[in-house]
């Protein structure tokens, strides 16, 4: 069996897994959910690798939305890891940030409305959190995690990837068919680049792994095996 390490995005925290933890753990492998510090995309890799490092393998890691930047970095030259898993996730080349691997994709309405404070957090008003980050979720689910937002630095949009885990593991993708966050366009071009194998949840918003638990949960289920 494998140790599942599953890495959330940002403006969200390891409670976004709780759905699918359960399943995994029923097929008899381990789960860890970390939580990052969202203060830079290196604090969140170093936290990340530091998991990581702990675990016996093979471990497949698992990466939700910027958690795939995360993940790219953090998996790299790592020996214990098996398989990769991107779920509605960024996962740059070497040289490219997020913004830069979006702008072909053009700017979704979501960007417009995210708020920047005072420490350069940015964050999603909770009263249209829901409409945009999970829109097929229940509705008092989706409130709960607009209130648990984890405000992340803006400066994670431009940070530039090393060189990517992605092309050192097997790779699996989970697209959000009906993303309002990340393109899906994005989505599937990047899971064709690595040659992922690759399940689109037809339908489903940018917390997939909320709103379709078991569509995501097979796919990490194949990736262990």
């Amino acid at each position: 069996m494998s140790t599942i390490l599953l890495v959330h995005g940002a403006i969200a925290d390891g409670s976004s897994w709780s759905e699918v933890v359960p399943l995994l753990q029923a097929a008899g492998h381990d789960v860890v959910a970390v939580q990052q510090p969202l203060s830079s995309i290196p604090d969140d890799v170093a936290k990340v690798r530091s998991v990581l490092d702990e675990l016996e393998g093979p471990v497949v890691v698992v990466g939700h939305s910027f958690g795939g930047v995360v993940i790219t970095q953090a998996a790299h030259d790592a020996p214990n890891v098996s398989a990769l898993v991107y779920v509605a996730a960024f996962a740059p080349d070497e040289g490219e940030s997020a913004q830069s691997l979006g702008e072909p994709f053009g700017q979704l309405e979501s960007a417009s409305h995210f708020v920047v404070d005072k420490q350069g957090r940015f964050t999603l008003p909770q009263d249209l959190f829901p409409g945009y980050f999970c829109p097929d979720v229940d509705p008092a689910r989706a409130r709960v995690l607009a209130a648990v937002q984890g405000a992340s630095d803006v400066a994670r949009f431009g940070f530039v990837s090393g060189p990517p885990a992605w092309r050192e593991h097997p790779t699996h993708f989970v697209v959000a068919g009906n993303d309002r966050i990340i393109p899906p366009a994005l989505e599937r071009f990047v899971a064709e680049r690595m040659n992922a194998r690759t399940t689109v949840a037809e339908g489903a918003g940018h917390l997939v792994m909320v709103s379709q638990p078991q569509v995501v949960a097979q796919a990490v289920l194949e990736a262990a095996r």
